[in-house]
């Protein structure tokens, strides 16, 4: 009887529920079709559940990563990471508002005293002075004022690895600019989404 108990375990276990998303996630998979634009509402829905987006994701590296802080109808709060340099890790907290029903926009929140590093090396911390001179040289190079929005096309779903995939479109003053597109894998699986690596 045990060894039935154990047997109907490891099945329930390996059965294509336990790869599942969870039930708004799902619904939304169910009624999307590749290129279908996705609507403010659905973006709360995958933002909250989702661990994390990785951008350009080549077999566990991203090129950045984006992890949803804190989500509502209005907009969105997010840790931004990405490779600064070879040896430098950064990440920062950023904040979009939602605008025309499909699209987060900047606020142009001054995001530069949130930034912490590591080096990348070791995984240490870098603070004091060090960090104090990297906050200078990010924000020399941030002084674009330009306020970007971003809205997404739907491009598919993996059940069993709990990733969807969608497509950034970034559009400044209005306009869509086309070079700027970047696929991007939402991961809902804690353990994979930890695993994952940003690269230089």
């Amino acid at each position: 009887m045990k060894r039935l108990f154990v047997g109907l375990a490891l099945s329930a276990m390996l059965s294509p529920t336990a790869f599942a998303f969870d039930t708004a996630t799902q619904a939304i998979v169910d009624l999307q079709k590749s290129g279908k634009p996705v609507q403010t509402a659905d973006l709360v829905v995958l933002m909250q559940a989702s661990e994390r987006w990785c951008y350009v994701q080549q077999a566990a590296s991203c090129a950045w990563s984006d992890i949803y802080l804190d989500v509502n109808a209005d907009g969105a709060q997010f840790e931004i990471s990405n490779a600064w340099s070879e040896a430098v890790e950064i990440a920062f907290i950023d904040t979009g508002r939602f605008e025309d029903g499909r699209m987060i926009c900047e606020t142009g929140v001054d995001w530069l005293p949130t930034i912490r590093a590591i080096k990348r090396a070791d995984g240490s911390i870098i603070g004091g002075r060090a960090l104090h001179d990297l906050k200078a040289e990010i924000g020399a190079t941030a002084a674009d004022t330009t306020i970007d929005c971003f809205d997404y096309r739907y491009l598919g779903a993996d059940a069993e690895a709990r990733t969807i995939t969608l497509l950034q479109r970034q559009s400044r003053e209005g306009v869509h600019d086309p070079d700027q597109d970047t696929e991007v894998t939402l991961h809902f699986n804690p353990a994979t989404a930890a695993a994952l690596t940003l690269r230089w």
